[in-house]
This record gives structure tokens, C-alpha cells and sequence, in this order.
């Protein structure tokens, strides 16, 4: 629980956050109880952020602010003036937003060291992998990504991606508290671009490598890598001793080796000159990973439970980030052998079937396309697909899903993923125009909307020596539809799945033994 700090002067918070160029218009010695965005939380001498979102905008929510005890309203536009209440006058009040709740809760930020990744795809188990590295070198570590907030044991929230500023702010406070001295975090797109690390240090930040997404938020691919690079001119640059991981095998991470002016460590899953850590000899199974690592010249093997050479990406942006604050290269292979499987990446779900199922949270084209591979690979016969598109998000990608599905699947059911707001035989038939696009047969794939139904019609299609693929969802334990979220768990249904046929195996098995012994 966070302990929530003693009331500060409005004068010392605004000087101290370092907020230039504020205008304050009525008292600065007001004293600030507490800081919210949202009106309806707002308490007696508390300050209220207004702030511009994607569907709101917080300055249409100033007079019911100011009802509830609002004392200061911070803002970035001219508004009336309320009696008794001073307003602050901020460039960018999303931006103020970090600086003012770090310095409000203490700046706890500052006492840990902070390490973010951020890429298209790998985050999760980047941040992961990460956390388990700087555990191995006897640091008290927090994750904060996807999967929610943990720490000591103990998941504390269920989060977005990447928090607020307001949100951080309170974590970084309560693990303090609880005596935390490294934190692996997730960084989105849309994080970065909202501010949402503004405030806190940066001592390392990684790019796992970039592809297309959220086309439907940044409006661009431009806008989207933009958005990306923030986090190290924005973020890691201005934190002293900051150092930016860049995998050189990635284009948009080539080019910023050479735009980037602050400290870099570069990577690369391949054998390339210029990487200060890459991997050789790489070899994945269905029972993980191990390759040799070489970290400045210095040999050290490599093995992990991970499943898929693309996970090789993710291992080397951890250990990236592990060598820029300072832990050697002994420690951080021990540390991604400990390093738990992901939930809901690249998983397998084993009963004791004759053929391989995995669950993968792959939602973009060049996430599946990964997938596919790394499935292609540890597959001997055919390789079933069964996947979805979301609602409400980047349209241009469905069909590139498809395409990316008929590359490398020899049958593809075609199923719901989380429509949302949706039709999601609009969104599925958008997917399917990339299958057609790409020549795939009719008579190799089929539209199946009940995403428990596909999933349960690909387990029973698997022969053995087969894999069957589900992916779109991976950890998430819900399906949204028109609003709504309903508890479906793809993992826990696959599981169920394979157990039924399991009996009916067994059954199978003991009445063929019985026969022969008659």
C-alpha cells in the first residue's frame, strides 16, 4: 500500500519538479494534500491535472474539480479564474504531470536503477528476462509491464503496459517502501508518447527492433517510430550515466546508432562486427534455448527455458541493459537460466499429447510471422494456425496478418480475437483477404468466430508429430466484445482440451492392450 506523503507547498513543488516556464495566478503557498487526474477522485486541498486526452479533455472538468476541494488546477490553456483556487499555467500539462508526482511522492524514482524496453514486439519478456538478471546479482527487483506490477513475490496492480505518470509515481513510492532497489519496465508507444515516464531516470533502455502497429493511434509509421525513439533522447539521455541498447540487426535501431549522441551498447542476434554483444551457435527446442553469448570480446554460454530463436533477440536486449549498470556477464547467464517462461509467449501447453500446442500473445504481422517460424522449426509434420485480429485497432494489419499465416501454415483457422466494438466477421473476413492475397487454398482454411470452438476443431485436426499454434491472446484471460469482458483463458481452455483427449487416448490405448492380451 502506498504511503501517501505529508502536504507540500504549491512554491516548492512547482520549483522543485523543475517545471519551467509555469505561470502561477493566485497563492503559491498554498499547501497540495494530494494530486489527482480525474475530478471525481479529487480531495479537499488536492490538485487537480487536467489533462488532454485521446476522447477527454480534463479542463471540461475543472468546476467539478474545484467542487470536490480542488485548491490548484494545473493547466495548458487559458481558463476562468475560480475564487480561492490558484491555477497553474503549464506548456504541457501531461508532460508536468510526472515531474510534479514524482517530486510529490518523494522522488523515490531517483533511488533505484530504472531500466525500460521498448519495441513492436519482445517487451514482456525482455522486462522479464531483466528482472531475473538483476535478482541473480542480489538486487530487489520490480517488473512493471503487461502482466501488471510485482515485486517481493506479490502482484500489487493489474496495469496497462506502461502506467500514468500519476500511477508510477505511487508504485515507485510503495516500493520503496518495501525496500525494492532495481525496477524492469515496459515502455509502449503509447507510454512514451503520452509522458507517461516523464519524471523518473532512465539508466538503461533497450529497442528490441521495430515493425509495424498502432497505426491507428500514432497515424503513421513515422509517428510510431518517433514515438520509440523518445525514450532515449527524451528519457535516457538526460539521466546521468544513461545508456541506450540498440539492436543493430533492426533498422530502425542501425539508424539510431548513428543519431543517437549519448552512450550505447549495441546487439545483435547475428554475427555482426559492430555489436558490442551478440550470439553464435544458437540452437532451440521445445525445451528451450542455449547458445554462446559474447559480451565485449568475453565468451560466456547461454541457457534458457525460453522456446524460439527469436527469443535470442530478447536475451541479448536484457543483457544489454544488465551490462550498462554494471552486472558482468557470469551473472547475467545465471540469471536467464532461472528466468520463468513468459505466460501466454510462445508457450507450450503439454497433457501428454503427441504433437506440440503453444499459446502466443503474437497480435502483429511481424510477431506472427516469428511465431510461425520458431513453430515451423520444432515441428515435424504440419503446422495448424488458428489466430484473430483485434477490434478497433490498426486495420491496415489484418490482411498483412493473413499473409504472414499462409507463409508458413499448412491449414489456418481463422477465429475472434478481442473485436471489441467491432463485427468480427468484418475483422476476420479483412484477415482472410490476405490469405487469398497470398494464393492460400480455400480448402486449407476456414472461418470458425467462436474462438473456443477453433481452438478445440485445430487440437482435434493435430496428428502426431504436428503442431497446432493459437495466437492473439496469450496471457489474457478475457475475451472483449461489445464492451464486455468474458473469462476466457485461451491456455486454460487449450489445457482442458488436450486433458479430454487424453482420456480418450488412454481409453484407446488400454482397450488395444486388453485386445492383444485376450
Amino acid at each position: 500500500m502506498t504511503l501517501e506523503p505529508k502536504p507540500m507547498a504549491l512554491g516548492a513543488l512547482v520549483e522543485s519538479a523543475g517545471i519551467l516556464g509555469a505561470e502561477i495566478s493566485g497563492a503559491a503557498n498554498v499547501f497540495v494534500s494530494g494530486i489527482q487526474t480525474r475530478a471525481q477522485n479529487v480531495t479537499r486541498n488536492g490538485m487537480f491535472v487536467a489533462i488532454r486526452g485521446t476522447r477527454v479533455d480534463g479542463h471540461m472538468y475543472l468546476s467539478e474539480a474545484v467542487e470536490r476541494g480542488a485548491t490548484v488546477l494545473v493547466v495548458d490553456r487559458e481558463v476562468p479564474g475560480y475564487p480561492g483556487v490558484t491555477t497553474v499555467r503549464v506548456e504541457n500539462s501531461r508532460r508536468a504531470l510526472g515531474p510534479l508526482a514524482h517530486t510529490f511522492y518523494g522522488l523515490a524514482a531517483a533511488g533505484f536503477r530504472n531500466t525500460a524496453v521498448t519495441g513492436t514486439n519482445g517487451k514482456t519478456s525482455t522486462a522479464w528476462l531483466m528482472r531475473a538478471i538483476m535478482e541473480a546479482a542480489g538486487l530487489k527487483t520490480a517488473f512493471v509491464g503487461t502482466l501488471g506490477a510485482f515485486w517481493n513475490d506479490k502482484r500489487h496492480t493489474e496495469t496497462i503496459t506502461t502506467p500514468d505518470a500519476l500511477e508510477l509515481a505511487r508504485l515507485f513510492a510503495s516500493m520503496r517502501a518495501d525496500g525494492i532497489q532495481a525496477v524492469s519496465m515496459e515502455a509502449s508507444s503509447h507510454g512514451i508518447d503520452q509522458g507517461r515516464l516523464c519524471g523518473m531516470p532512465v539508466h538503461a533502455g533497450a529497442l528490441t527492433g521495430i515493425t509495424q502497429d498502432h497505426l491507428d493511434y500514432h497515424g503513421s509509421y513515422p509517428a510510431y517510430i518517433a514515438a520509440k525513439r523518445r525514450l532515449f533522447f527524451d528519457h535516457v539521455l538526460s539521466t546521468p550515466g544513461g545508456t541506450a541498447c540498440l539492436n543493430v540487426s533492426d533498422h530502425t535501431g542501425e539508424e539510431l546508432c548513428f543519431s543517437y549522441p549519448g552512450e550505447i551498447i549495441r546487439f545483435s542476434p547475428e554475427e555482426r562486427g559492430e555489436a558490442d554483444i551478440l550470439a553464435r551457435s544458437v540452437r532451440s527446442g521445445v525445451d528451450g534455448t542455449d547458445f554462446e553469448m559474447i559480451v565485449r570480446g568475453h565468451s560466456v554460454p547461454v541457457r534458457s527455458r525460453l522456446i524460439g530463436r527469436f527469443s535470442v533477440t530478447n536475451i541479448l536486449a536484457a543483457a544489454s541493459m544488465a551490462t550498462a549498470i554494471g552486472i558482468d556477464a557470469e551473472t547475467i547467464a545465471r540469471g536467464i537460466a532461472r528466468a520463468t517462461p513468459v505466460a501466454g509467449r510462445f508457450e507450450s501447453i503439454r497433457a501428454g499429447q503427441p504433437f506440440l500446442a503453444i499459446v502466443d500473445y503474437a497480435h502483429t504481422p511481424d510477431a506472427l510471422e516469428k511465431a510461425l517460424r520458431a513453430a515451423r522449426r520444432l515441428t515435424a509434420g504440419n503446422l495448424i494456425t488458428v489466430f484473430g485480429c483485434g477490434g478497433d485497432r490498426d486495420t491496415t494489419k489484418r490482411p498483412l496478418m493473413g499473409k504472414a499465416a499462409a507463409r508458413l501454415s499448412d491449414y489456418i483457422i481463422v477465429t475472434s480475437d478481442n473485436p471489441r466494438s467491432e463485427d468480427p466477421q468484418r475483422i476476420a473476413l479483412m484477415a482472410i483477404d490476405g490469405l487469398r492475397k497470398a494464393n492460400f487454398r480455400q480448402s486449407r482454411y476456414e472461418l470458425i468466430l467462436d474462438r473456443a470452438h477453433a481452438i478445440e476443431k485445430g487440437l482435434h485436426l493435430a496428428k502426431p508429430g504436428d503442431c497446432v499454434i493459437v495466437c492473439g491472446k496469450g496471457h489474457e484471460d478475457y475475451q472483449e466484445i461489445d464492451g464486455v469482458r468474458h473469462r476466457f483463458d485461451d491456455r486454460t481452455f487449450a489445457m482442458e482440451v488436450l486433458s479430454t483427449m487424453k482420456r480418450n487416448w488412454s481409453r484407446v490405448r488400454n482397450e488395444s492392450t486388453m485386445g492383444e492380451s485376450v
